[in-house]
């Protein structure tokens, strides 16, 4: 078993403890005296230190090291979590998080810590240098250690590794290589090709003859990373590896250890391995589809068993997309850091909010939201919440609050994030639009604020006056926009002012498959991906009229502005409906669309039913109009376009 091929479970797995340290330091800035917090943190760089000596990987281990020893002298009370030991810490971290992605990735390239090292061991007060793969650390011998120089000490060793470890093979046989650091292993039980059988149940027993003492085994083979247990003993000549050990195993215990690996209700599946099985069950949901167009007219024997074929691959199909799912918490977690570190270089205080982590989403989508989050919570950071002093200015608590929040509505997954702050300043917005010719001076003072605000997501539009390294770099919430439409979902922008600013994100959540309304227009077929599907209408011709010279649709007692599919394809915009409908006085069909608090209706010229589609990758042309979210293929084998709600109402307002 080479470890070179556990580099990317060595990196998912530092990732998290590095998360996990990012999130206690913050723990520990709030409250200084947590021993708890600094344990947490100290488990959590032991963790690090232990697997990164095992794989090999100098620079991690001695970074890891160093922060463990300024730790423990902490947990021990003889040093302070002070402000500057908390950001020496935060910056070891980002240090760690940058080793680890260099080791792995196994380029040669060092990373730069000497005056880390030098900072971390004068706060642990240390002079002396540390080498975790010298001999004379307290990991026993060094490597050279050969079984003439220690023949004479031999210890009987069993590990067993946590229930919790995700593969118990690859910690057993670290486990292993590790021991073997310290002397001669011998008698493994079981075999090392069985480390690698899926019943294996993460138990391995050895012997080891070495010059270090038992306390020192002990210890090394536990830093190696998720041990449950380490039993060493003396060995007695001519007795089995297992010996008493495997007998206590025997027991209550034996039998729970035993038990463990078949517990385990989860594995590490490689992402494209789940894009790759998204694939074909798309595949297979188009040619359902086609295979019951084919059977319509055939013997009832074949259609019940499409029928069945139909039923067994939708299930396939649920199953497959829960896999696919992750909690939000996987991005949300990064960003307490990051809202910490930018407030303090603002000078701004902010109590950070995070609810809703559970809710799930799509791990493609995950991938893709963070980026725009990171935007919008820098933007609220810099342009939303005020200095201390300005809050106290206007009777605000000198702590603004930054909330992110997620939801679920229907089949859409809602991402907000809401500031106290100062809300959107129309008119300096105004200001920058006219200075930039994006509105008239004539024109600007009637805007409603939905335009207003949709001006900041136009290209290049930025209002701040000074560049920041938070923000300010003609780089606007345009970024996040178009983000979010390619994602199928859409951006929503609400401020009062001096009361604050709320940015939504409206998402699929899932890209995948998605249930579709089919719309005809002329010779071409639709989709309008139900989750902005309120409902489909027919209406009579009193039932449409003009309102301020814009066509709308009487529907109960809501007046809902109507647009033509027909003309927002042929020419980009949406006024008015044309007249065919009003010439021959025929029922028109209409989409009634729901987009955020907005319900626009939209003509089309035939309804046709629901369908489930497959999205695929759309790379439209230049000239393209921005109206499409992507492509499927129909069950009867032609391509079709995805409408994109968001998009058509931009361009029925112009």
């Amino acid at each position: 078993m080479e470890l070179s091929q556990y580099g990317e479970l060595f990196l998912s797995e530092s990732r998290e403890h590095v998360s996990t340290i990012n999130h206690l330091l913050l723990s520990l800035e709030a409250d200084p005296g947590s021993r708890q917090v600094v344990e947490g943190v100290f488990r959590a760089v032991h963790t690090i230190k232990g697997m990164s000596a095992t794989m090999g990987y100098r620079s991690v281990a001695d970074l890891s090291h160093e922060m463990e020893n300024l730790l423990d002298r902490i947990r021990h009370g003889k040093a302070q979590a002070s402000v500057e030991t908390i950001d020496l810490l935060f910056a070891a971290c980002d240090a760690l998080e940058k080793a680890i992605e260099l080791a792995v990735e196994e380029t040669g390239e060092e990373p730069r810590l000497e005056g880390l090292l030098t900072r971390l061991r004068a706060a642990a007060g240390e002079d002396a240098t540390f080498d975790i793969f010298a001999p004379q650390v307290d990991l026993g011998p060094a490597l050279s250690a050969g079984a003439d120089e220690v023949e004479e000490g031999a210890l009987r060793v069993r590990v067993q590794v946590a229930k919790e470890a995700l593969l118990p093979g690859v910690r057993a046989f670290m486990a292993l290589k590790r021991a073997r650091e310290l002397g001669e292993v011998s008698g493994v039980e079981p075999g090392e090709a069985a480390l690698n059988e899926p019943d294996f149940d993460g138990g391995v027993r050895f012997v080891l003859r070495t010059d270090a003492d038992a306390a020192t085994v002990r210890e090394a083979l536990l830093a190696v990373g998720e041990v449950g247990t380490v039993e060493v003993a003396e060995h007695r000549p001519g007795e089995q590896a297992g010996g008493d050990a495997a007998a206590e195993g025997a027991g209550e215990d034996g039998r729970v250890a035993a038990g463990a690996a078949g517990r385990a209700r989860h594995i590490r599946v490689d992402l494209r391995r789940l894009d790759a099985l998204m694939n074909q069950v798309g595949e297979l949901v188009i040619a359902r589809d086609r295979l019951r167009r084919l059977v319509s007219y055939e013997t009832p024997e074949l259609t019940e068993t499409v029928d069945q074929a139909s039923r067994l691959i939708g299930e396939l199909q649920d199953e497959i997309m829960r896999a696919r799912l992750a909690p939000v918490s996987q991005v949300f977690d990064r960003f307490p850091r990051l809202v910490r570190d930018a407030a303090r270089a603002l000078g701004k205080k902010v109590d950070f909010v995070i609810e809703g982590k559970e809710i799930e989403l799509d791990r493609s989508m995950l991938d893709e939201i963070g980026d725009p989050l990171v935007h919008l919570l820098r933007n609220s950071l810099d342009h939303g919440i005020e200095a201390p002093a300005e809050r106290r200015a206007h009777g605000k608590p000198e702590t603004g609050t930054l909330r992110l929040s997620a939801s679920r509505e229907r089949s859409r997954i809602i991402i907000r994030v809401e500031d106290d702050g100062r809300g959107i300043q129309r008119e300096r917005v105004l200001a920058k639009a006219v200075q930039n010719g994006l509105v008239s001076r004539d024109e600007a003072p009637g805007l409603p604020d939905e335009e207003v605000y949709r001006l900041l997501t136009r290209p290049g539009f930025s209002t701040a006056e000074t560049v920041t390294d938070v923000s300010g770099r003609g780089v606007g919430l345009d970024v996040v926009a178009t983000r979010v439409r390619a994602l199928g979902g859409m951006l929503e922008i609400f401020s009062e002012p001096g009361r604050g600013t709320s940015m939504t994100l409206q998402l699929p959540q899932t890209l995948a498959i998605v249930r579709a309304l089919l719309v005809r227009q002329s010779d071409e077929t639709y989709a309008l991906p139900l989750t902005h599907v309120g409902e489909t209408v027919h209406l009579l011709a009193d039932e449409v009229g003009t309102v301020k010279g814009r066509t709308v649709a009487f529907l109960r007692d809501e007046v809902i502005p109507l647009l033509a599919l027909r003309q927002i394809l042929s020419n980009g915009r949406g006024q008015g409906t044309g007249d065919r409908g009003q010439r021959n006085g025929a029922k028109r069909h209409a989409v009634i669309l729901e987009v955020g608090e907005q319900r626009i209706g939209l003509e089309v010229d035939a309804l046709m039913g629901q369908q489930e589609i497959v999205v695929k990758q759309f790379d439209a042309t230049a000239d393209t109009l921005r109206l499409f979210s992507g492509a499927t293929i129909l069950s009867d084998g032609r391509p079709a376009l995805i409408l994109d709600a968001g998009s058509v109402l931009a361009a029925a307002n112009g």
